[in-house]
């Protein structure tokens, strides 16, 4: 595994950290970026799902990823994730990506509204063609963003579209997983983004893990892929075990994470609302969590 590569290995969605206004805080942002390369992240990927890109204006997403790239320095590669709600806008960030030197882009569905596969594949066909030499996943995740990506449509955007050259799936569905995999060939990146997959993933495939819990504990994440890659299987389900763990502590929640990255030393700030805060408690609760994790 060529850890080099924009959509291989350890693949973390980074938390964007907001300042007390709930403003967009650039300099943690800097910080959470040299936190996260400096416990083995391979590429960073700012303004997803993790990052509340939906809830960011463009022009904060522009100052994320631009802010990532920087300070990444190429000691990591960064993914930007620039998939909107309208094509006309994930072009905008699309191009803004490849223009502050980004190393490839990730790009969800179209949300809300019901899309056939062909407007999907139109959609998808103005991002590629728009940046024909920045590499490109496609990031199906049903459950949030309403649309899956069919055996169809994801076969005929990987033959028209060089540039394509992953997909991250966040479901359970490892067989539709697999089927990424066949079709995609040796030279296409099928990406898990489902932690409790991690290791069952790459047994059949996967090049990596996008985790969101991975901002909080990613040392975990990189014992279980250093093992894995070591064929030291013992250890690779030893550490799928705490991640369980972890991820029931966390609850895939962005309030969760955010807290737990201020008690692990590295305040981000609050999620925007309408994403809640943790009471009094549920911080106490999850201090004593973190604790007997004995990490």
């Amino acid at each position: 595994m060529d850890i080099q590569k924009p959509f291989e290995g350890l693949i973390c969605p980074m938390l964007t950290p907001f300042d007390k206004h709930g403003h967009i805080d650039l300099n943690t942002t800097r910080k959470l970026v040299d936190h996260l390369i400096a416990r083995g992240v391979n590429s960073l990927l700012p303004c997803g799902t993790t990052g509340e890109g939906m809830l960011l204006t463009l022009e904060e997403r522009k100052k994320i990823a631009q802010t990532a790239v920087e300070q990444a320095a190429g000691r990591a590669t960064v993914i930007v994730h620039t998939g909107c709600i309208s094509t006309a806008d994930t072009l905008t960030l699309t191009k803004h990506a490849r223009d502050i030197g980004a190393d490839a882009v990730s790009v969800i569905t179209p949300y809300f509204y019901s899309y056939s596969d062909s407007e999907l594949f139109d959609h998808y066909a103005a991002v590629a063609n728009a940046v024909p030499d920045l590499p490109v996943s496609l990031y199906a995740f049903p459950g949030n963003a309403k649309h899956e990506i069919s055996i169809y449509l994801f076969n005929q955007l990987r033959l028209t579209f060089p540039n394509i050259l992953a997909i991250k799936l966040s479901s359970i569905d490892l067989i539709r997983f697999q089927e990424y995999i066949q079709l995609g060939g040796p030279n296409f990146n099928p990406l898990c983004g489902v932690d409790a997959l991690f290791l069952p993933a790459l047994s059949i495939g996967s090049c990596g893990q996008v985790s969101g819990n991975a901002n909080v504990f990613p040392e975990v994440f990189r014992r279980l892929l250093d093992a894995y890659l070591q064929s030291d299987f013992e250890t690779a389900k030893q550490q799928q075990i705490l991640i369980n763990e972890i991820r029931l502590l966390l609850k895939d929640h962005l309030a969760f994470f955010k807290a737990a990255m201020k008690l692990r030393g590295l305040p981000v700030g609050d999620p925007r609302p309408p994403i809640r805060s943790l009471s009094e408690q549920e911080i106490a609760d999850l201090e004593q969590g973190i604790n007997n994790l004995d990490l």
